[in-house]
């Protein structure tokens, strides 16, 4: 008797707390829902050069464009293939193949430098707030690699 008394006092109250969770869960839900990678992203080599890296869909994967740099005028002298060694490296996709893999992960994607010609595998993952994006760099498995954050660049 004083359980049934106690769950009708309470009933009111529970069912708040329980719809107000319910809410906070699917505000939190739907906010991850919206962590995209398409865009344009800042890039920072070891060098000190910056670049703008756009995050594009081609066909069901995703790709990247270096769409600006802070040394437009450099060629891709070091890409294996010597046709393309007088071309700009602006305009080249250094990303390619990224597949969904989870949530707010994207994997099995191909990671061009120009600065060494040589090609890795990456991943990346859409951190938490939308702003920045950590791309992983490797040989082999992502143990053998290397990470950056790479911040998302205002867009008026």
């Amino acid at each position: 008797m004083a359980l049934n008394r106690a769950l009708k006092l309470c009933g009111p109250a529970l069912a708040a707390v329980l719809v107000a969770a319910a809410a906070l869960t699917g505000g939190a839900a739907a906010a991850a829902e919206k962590l995209s990678p398409l865009g344009v992203w800042l890039a920072l080599g070891d060098d000190g050069g910056k670049g703008h890296i756009k995050i594009y869909e081609c066909g069901d994967k995703l790709c990247g464009k270096l769409v600006w740099s802070s040394d437009p005028e450099v060629r891709d002298i070091h890409n294996p293939d010597e046709s393309k060694r007088d071309r700009l490296v602006v305009g080249t996709d250094i990303l390619t193949g990224l597949t969904p893999d989870g949530e707010n992960f994207w994997d099995y994607g191909r990671l061009y430098d120009s600065t060494t010609g040589k090609t890795w595998n990456c991943n990346i993952t859409v951190l938490p707030g939308n702003d920045k994006l950590k791309i992983r760099g490797y040989w082999g498995i992502s143990l053998f690699g290397q990470s950056r954050v790479w911040d998302r660049v205002k867009q008026e």
